[in-house]
């Protein structure tokens, strides 16, 4: 039984260090040849799995030793995690990013402090000192720019897009089974753009006699199954959907040209909202009625994420509560049986209108299927990184980076509408007694408690921070200097009265509060608001000073 939560080396030198996505047909894999300092990184992939990848490299080698990232294109699938991946590799003069230069006319734009090396500009091939790496142009399989990479010394080829699979059973190693085959053939109908191009792309890589085939999706191949899934891939149709029993030859021909459409930019631009504004403008010059598309995506904490086209182009955002749809066509996309979403089309439209627009939604549902959980997924973790990363842990309130952040955009708001602000900092009176005397644990329970008080008894839009220790800061908007003094004072006598631990403890605070004042810095806000705090202490504690 393989252990996917560490690296597995599939030739000598060469490891899979991707990561299994739960319940994600559309798997994506990271590789890497370790070679001492010229070691090879190929297609680290997107941040929704980049900290796990992250995790395997540095088992095994140190990030410096990343000389060479290969991109085979330029799908966020698989340079997704670059940006955050070069923030914090020891820089090197002589790394360098492998693409084609097509590759690059779009990687360029994340504007990368990585040198490129152009792979058609190099004789297609890279000597690394120690290995070289060759590679196979496989033009418009899907993009066309796109390659493939052979290692001589290994025989093992790093294929991109060509023999990917999608399947709801995860196989790092592909099995010679139906439903595998399956998943493959599924894969190239839908992404290769037609049979011409898919046998050119076949021909080439046959001629590297490749004893290991490791794909950016789907399983790794081993040799005893690469004749069988040439064999397979070679008879395969692509580019041709069985549309529906229709027997209206115009609506089945404006049907093919919209899903072939539909899955290249799909592929092309891997956002579903993307996608989607490119699907509206074209359905648009068939179906003149056609009003609105919108996507809806059902969230796991209840909000929903929705997706809308319309002629004024097309927008995402997440929304607590879903305002009722005009309806058309509505088709619910379900993943094993669970609904995760919806299509609805709305317009003024005619029977011939829904006949086609019917079909293009049921031919829809399984890739729509498959992007919406991947837009899911990443919208969720997402939002968990940032909560994570904008907490702090022990009290669930902000922590210092939200502070700042507050702090720079009421400033902000203040030099162009001058509207008032506050700053509080709240410190508990003799904190380190009841750390001493109680335990830190009983000192824990108090600051959570505080912390719950505070969220009770202030304004949603007050922003209460965790400062530091038993330091709290609290920025009030839209409010003077005296309001804020006021509710401040509330606070105090509020802590005061109130029994904390079920009983056993109560507490004081004392308070210092400072309201912005033109051209003051942020610095000078928070140093004011702290000497005010200081100065409640010094004169005896428990009292708020501004």
């Amino acid at each position: 039984m393989l252990d996917l939560s560490k690296p597995i080396e599939i030739a000598q030198s060469i490891y899979w260090v991707g990561h299994k996505v739960p319940d994600d047909p559309f798997q994506c894999h990271a590789y890497l040849i370790k070679d001492g300092g010229n070691s090879v990184l190929i297609d680290p992939g997107s941040m929704i799995v980049f900290p796990y990848v992250l995790e395997k490299i540095t088992s095994l080698i140190s990030l410096r030793d990343i000389k060479y990232v290969v991109f085979h294109h330029q799908d966020p699938d698989i340079v997704g995690c670059y940006s955050t991946l070069e923030r914090i590799m020891p820089e090197r003069e002589d790394r360098r990013i492998i693409t084609h230069w097509r590759a690059y006319m779009l990687l360029k734009h994340f504007q990368w402090k990585t040198h490129f090396y152009f792979i058609d500009k190099s004789d297609w091939k890279l000597d690394t000192g120690s290995r070289l790496l060759t590679f196979v142009f496989t033009p418009y399989a899907h993009f066309p720019g796109a390659f493939c990479t052979y290692d001589e010394k290994t025989g093992v080829l790093f294929s991109s897009d060509i023999f990917g699979a999608i399947s709801e059973k995860f196989m790092l190693y592909a099995e010679d089974d139906e439903e595998y085959f399956q998943g493959l053939e599924l894969f190239h109908k839908h992404y290769m753009p037609s049979k011409p191009i898919l046998l050119h792309t076949l021909k080439k890589i046959k001629e590297k006699n490749p004893i290991i085939i490791a794909p950016q999706h789907g399983s790794i191949i081993t040799k005893e199954l690469i004749p069988k899934v040439m064999s397979r891939l070679e008879r395969l149709n692509c580019g041709l959907y069985l549309l529906a029993d229709e027997s209206d030859l115009m609506i089945l021909n404006e049907v093919e040209v919209i899903l072939n459409l539909f899955f290249e930019n799909a592929i092309l631009t891997a956002k579903l909202v993307d996608t989607l504004d490119i699907l509206f403008r074209e359905l648009k010059k068939y179906v003149t009625a056609l009003k609105e598309l919108t996507i809806v995506g059902y969230l796991s904490d209840g909000q929903k994420l929705v997706y809308t086209a319309n002629e004024g182009g097309t927008k995402v955002e997440t929304v607590n509560a879903l305002l009722s749809l005009e309806a058309s066509i509505e088709t619910n996309l379900e993943a094993k049986g669970e609904k995760i979403g919806k299509l609805v089309i709305s317009g003024d439209l005619t029977e011939k209108d829904r006949k086609f627009l019917g079909i293009i939604s049921e031919r829809l549902k399984s890739p729509l299927v498959s992007m919406l959980k991947k837009e899911i997924l990443e919208s969720e973790e997402l939002n968990r990184l940032m909560k994570k990363a904008t907490t702090d842990p022990l009290t669930g309130l902000y922590n210092r980076r939200v502070l700042f952040q507050q702090l720079k955009h009421y400033i902000k708001e203040h030099k162009k509408r001058k509207r008032p602000f506050c700053l509080a900092m709240l410190d508990i009176d003799f904190f380190k007694s009841i750390n001493d005397q109680h335990g830190h644990l009983k000192g824990d329970k108090v600051l959570k408690e505080l912390a719950q008080l505070l969220k009770a008894n202030l304004r949603q839009t007050d922003c209460i921070v965790r400062y530091g220790g038993e330091e709290f800061a609290i920025v009030m908007p839209d409010t003077t200097l005296i309001h804020a003094y006021k509710k401040m004072d509330s606070i105090r006598k509020l802590i005061e009265e109130t029994c904390f631990c079920n009983g056993e403890l109560r507490l004081t605070v004392s308070i210092g509060v400072a309201e912005y004042e033109e051209g003051m810095k942020l610095s000078q806000l928070i140093e004011k608001a702290d000497e005010h705090l200081y100065e409640a202490k010094a004169l005896g504690r428990n009292r708020v000073v501004c």
